[in-house]
């Protein structure tokens, strides 16, 4: 009940953004300032249950906003909304029920591969969580993949969080995964999703010097034209979601949600030193 309650809070804060963003977006129009902005959605799995309402968002993407691919996000044009959708941990139930749904609207996708995986379950994943029955993608099916609509990019070699591990094998596992994706797909592998979303400035500079051109976070974030971030922030996105839960998410209106965690993180450290005290 308390996490129902949230959804909605989180939920009507994130449609007064939206309304704000449509007042001022009429006040830019009027002096010909319309910027280009792009947000990036992720998913993780999609189940043959789950495949009409995952359709159904789809359509609502191509309702509102232009699907681009991630390493195309530097050619956006001012006056439009774009959309890019990734799926982080490449599980085949993503192969058989998400990417034939985007195949039929020529919707470009990014997976995000654990290349240390490949053909395994998920060992990251515990019998607590309902994904832990998947099964990561093999190399023969990566292979399959259309490459015009399906660009690949890494997600470390085993999955782990990057904070819980030695320098030394952070740096196997942002390396090593980009050096095994290209010899699987005999094409550069110029991004990475950092898993778990934990990361540091230490792995950023691991990650620029292996040859990535973006690392991608789990931190809602609205894209503009010009940015020249390294770190990209994305929407976490679920085919259970509300319509407009979704719609609000494809249009930018959770980007606020980072401010309220570090508000949260602050208030929480403040409390720890007064409780201390």
């Amino acid at each position: 009940m308390l996490k129902h309650i949230k959804r909605i809070i989180i939920l009507i804060i994130s449609l007064l953004v939206f309304v704000f963003d449509c007042i001022s977006g009429w006040f830019q129009s009027l002096f010909n300032k319309d910027k280009a902005i792009c947000v990036i959605l992720y998913y993780h799995a999609v189940y043959p249950e789950e495949k009409k309402a995952f359709a159904q968002q789809m359509d609502d993407l191509l309702r509102w906003t232009k699907p681009i691919c991630i390493n195309d996000i530097d050619k956006i044009k001012p006056g439009l909304r774009y959309c890019a959708v990734t799926f982080d941990d490449g599980f085949t139930c993503v192969l058989d029920n998400a990417l034939p749904e985007l195949a039929k609207r020529n919707i470009l996708s990014t997976l995000f591969i654990p290349s240390g995986c490949l053909g395994k379950r998920p060992p990251w994943l515990d019998e607590r969580n309902a994904d832990h029955k998947n099964v990561v993608m093999t190399e023969a099916q990566l292979n399959s993949l259309d490459k015009n609509l399906v660009c690949i990019g890494s997600h470390c070699r085993t999955h782990p969080n990057l904070l819980q591990i030695s320098r030394d094998e952070a740096r196997k596992e942002i390396i090593q995964s980009k050096k095994e994706l290209e010899d699987i797909m005999k094409t550069p592998i110029e991004t990475i999703s950092f898993p778990h979303g934990d990361f540091n400035q230490t792995h950023i500079d691991m990650a620029i010097q292996a040859g990535y051109k973006n690392a991608y976070s789990i931190l809602p974030e609205m894209i503009h034209a010009g940015s020249d971030s390294f770190i990209r922030g994305r929407v976490k996105v679920d085919p259970s979601d509300w319509r407009l839960e979704y719609r609000l998410k494809l249009l930018g209106a959770y980007r606020w949600l980072p401010i309220a965690f570090l508000i949260k993180q602050r208030l929480n450290i403040h409390k720890s030193i007064i409780s201390y005290n």
